[in-house]
C-alpha cells in the first residue's frame, strides 16, 4: 500500500503554518530527505495562496494530499467551486527583463514548474486539481 496523507485547510493565509506542519509530518513519517522540503513547501504555498487570493469569497476548504510512490512524491491540491485557471498554460515571465520592466505576477508559478518535475492541471465540475510530482532520488 502506498503511504498517503490528506487534509483540508481553511481558505486563509494563516493556514500556511498548519500546512507546513502537515508536510513536515509526512516528510518525517516517510523519512524523506530534508532537501526536498523547501521546494515542496514553496510549490504548495504558491498554489494555495493564489487560490486564497483569487477566490476570497469562496468558503470551501482546500484539500491537500501527499503520497509517496517509490522514489517520487506526489502532491495533489484541490479547490472546489471555482473558475478554471490552468497553471500549466500560464505565460512565463520575462526573467531577462529589468525588474522595473517586468509585469507583476506569474513568477511563483514559473518557479513552481522549475522546482517540481511535473505539474498537471485538471478541471471538472467547477473543481480545480493540480498535481505536482517531485523525484526523491
Amino acid at each position: 500500500m502506498k503511504p498517503t496523507m490528506d487534509r483540508r485547510f481553511d481558505r486563509r493565509f494563516d493556514a500556511l503554518e498548519r500546512i507546513f506542519a502537515f508536510t513536515r509530518e509526512f516528510f518525517d513519517a516517510e523519512a524523506i530527505d530534508e532537501r526536498h522540503r523547501f521546494p515542496v513547501n514553496f510549490a504548495v504555498e504558491e498554489i494555495f495562496t493564489n487560490w486564497v487570493k483569487y477566490n476570497p469569497d469562496n468558503s470551501n476548504e482546500i484539500l491537500i494530499q501527499l503520497a509517496r510512490h517509490d522514489n517520487r512524491l506526489r502532491i495533489v491540491l484541490q479547490d472546489f467551486d471555482v473558475e478554471p485557471f490552468d497553471v500549466t498554460r500560464a505565460p512565463a515571465p520575462d526573467t531577462d527583463a529589468a525588474l522595473e520592466d517586468r509585469n507583476v505576477g506569474g513568477l511563483g508559478i514559473f518557479l513552481t514548474h522549475k522546482v517540481m518535475d511535473h505539474v498537471e492541471y485538471h478541471y471538472e465540475d467547477r473543481n480545480s486539481k493540480i498535481t505536482l510530482t517531485r523525484a526523491l532520488g
